[in-house]
């Protein structure tokens, strides 16, 4: 994200910062008293450094390149392991262009993790936060729950926010202040720190009081949320995904904990969801540090808990207990039953930061569905329906399969890839699914990235094969199972969502699922 300057125009004192940021470290230095040094900003990629920064090196197997690369363009202040810094004094590693073989006059700071230390760091350069802060974790649902969180809030009047995966999205009330806010990515769950704080600040500043994003477990475990000061963190599940990343389900677990071990502070509140088998082990986190805890479920016991679900058409209705009061008859205009656990966290979230649950009530019929979240684009002459949803996980494409039938008087079709460069165990899981859950499958390419893509179509096919046809064009691929929809049945392009573009190699490509069914019911009907 390019941010022309990060901070205000006056300088910084560096001592202040780091006190205030509250980072474990020691001075690499000469210098008894540095309550005189200044920084102009903060700094973590060494293309962008530029004299009078403070570089922190994140490490990565290039570290001591970028280092070298913005100490040659005017950083002095580097926070950095021991490791860096000693290559730094010892003059071991360094590229040979470097000015720094006899350039003593930089400053190293070292810390024991330099990913955490530009979290605080960028917390107490970015002072300002939203009043009320919420994060959601979870392999499936944070978007939707975001987006359901900052519905809400939109009908009770709030200037409110929602960000994550779906980009920044604003409460009407909130819309005209747009043009304040800083242009960020659109392809990242969680933002880099710098990022992160510098639009916390930037919402504060713009008075939009009332925010929500999605925590997933690559910012999580890279530390680019520590220092938030959230009111409430909720847990929507934990099932397979991204082990190309974190190699374990334990190590992925870790990472999704610490929203509530290192980031959640004491007296604020976890939502839990009371279904998952990882639950006891978070609220046994929780409550060791101080946090309190409300719990939802669909099956098990909790505070807030959805019963008598049934599907109608396009809605679905359900009773809502909370505590010992229940509510009958509540009505959810969504499609898929794993809409009310989404919605359940989203009110539990409400409710862990002030709002009745006599507000809340009368808002749930109101809700709209969010785009690529079981979203239906139309239905076919004959009366088919075509949904595209963003489950690229076995367990999502299960719960998408499972909430379809109850709506299905037919058959249901399914059209899914899987992504490449990215955990391929979960490739036959999901043709396993779509092969019990779906009654004809049609197997396509996702974003393939750098992987040949005919090699990923196969390791899904040898579970499915015997109701599955491969088409690799994915154009082709939803206009084929579009065509061959009969009256009663129901479509799920699966995996992309709200997606623009695919990826293959390293290209992206224009490509919209829904504008690409769109295009083909448009067709059908003339």
């Amino acid at each position: 994200m390019e941010i022309a300057k990060l901070g205000p125009s006056d300088k910084f004192s560096l001592a202040d910062i780091i006190k205030s940021s509250g980072i474990t470290y020691r001075f690499y230095t000469d210098k008894n008293d540095i309550k005189d040094l200044h920084i102009n900003n903060l700094c973590a990629d060494s293309r962008k450094a530029q004299p009078g920064d403070l570089f922190v090196a994140v490490p990565c197997p290039q570290v001591i390149k970028h280092t070298a690369e913005a100490i040659d363009k005017g950083a002095r202040i580097v926070i950095a392991t021991t490791e860096v810094i000693d290559a730094f004094h010892h003059h071991t590693e360094l590229p040979q262009t470097s000015c720094l073989r006899n350039d003593e006059s930089v400053i190293f700071i070292e810390t024991p993790s330099p990913r955490l230390a530009l979290s605080l760091l960028a917390k107490a350069f970015f002072k300002t936060q939203p009043e009320v802060l919420c994060a959601v974790t979870g392999t499936n649902g944070k978007s939707s729950i975001v987006s359901i969180v900052r519905q809400f809030w939109e009908l009770l009047g709030y200037h409110a926010t929602s960000f994550g995966t779906l980009g920044v999205e604003l409460t009407k009330q909130a819309l005209h202040k747009k043009a304040t806010l800083p242009q960020m990515p659109s392809t990242l769950n969680t933002y880099d720190s710098l990022s992160f704080f510098y639009l916390l600040q930037s919402l504060a500043h713009a008075k939009i009081n009332h925010a929500v994003f999605e925590a997933s477990s690559h910012g999580l475990d890279q530390s680019r949320i520590h220092g938030c000061q959230l009111s409430v963190a909720g847990f929507t599940n934990l099932t397979q995904d991204h082990l190309d990343y974190h190699q374990t389900m334990e190590e992925y677990f870790q990472a999704k904990a610490k929203l509530f071990a290192e980031v959640l502070s004491a007296g604020k509140i976890a939502v839990l969801n009371a279904d998952s088998p990882y639950t006891e082990r978070l609220k046994e986190i929780a409550i060791k540090g101080s946090v309190k805890v409300l719990t939802y479920a669909l099956h098990a016991a909790a505070d807030l808990v959805a019963s008598q679900i049934k599907t109608h058409g396009s809605n679905i209705t359900f009773d809502l207990k909370y505590k010992e009061t229940t509510y009958p008859d509540i009505v959810l205009n969504l499609s898929g039953t794993f809409q009310v656990e989404n919605t359940l966290c989203a009110i539990g979230m409400l409710l862990a930061s002030g709002t009745p649950l006599s507000e809340i009530l009368p808002l749930i019929p109101k809700l709209k569905s969010v785009a690529g979240r079981m979203e239906l684009i139309g239905s076919t002459p004959n009366g088919a329906h075509v949904y595209v949803d963003y489950a690229h996980t076995p367990d999502a494409l299960e719960h998408a399969l499972k909430s379809l039938r109850t709506h299905t008087s037919n058959s249901i079709w399914v059209v899914f890839g899987c992504g490449g460069d990215r955990d391929n165990l979960k490739r036959p899981l999901m043709g396993k699914i779509a092969l019990d859950l779906a009654d004809s499958i049609v197997i396509t390419d996702d974003n393939p990235r750098s992987e040949n893509p005919a090699n990923i179509r196969q390791q899904i096919l040898k579970e499915c094969i015997s109701k599955a046809h491969e088409i690799a064009d994915r154009r082709q691929a939803i206009a084929y199972a579009i065509a061959h929809l009969e009256k009663g049945d129901t479509l799920l392009i699966a995996g992309k969502g709200h997606e623009a573009g695919q990826i293959i190699e390293n290209k992206i490509y224009p490509f919209s699922d829904k504008q690409e069914a769109e295009e083909v019911l448009a067709r059908l009907k003339i």
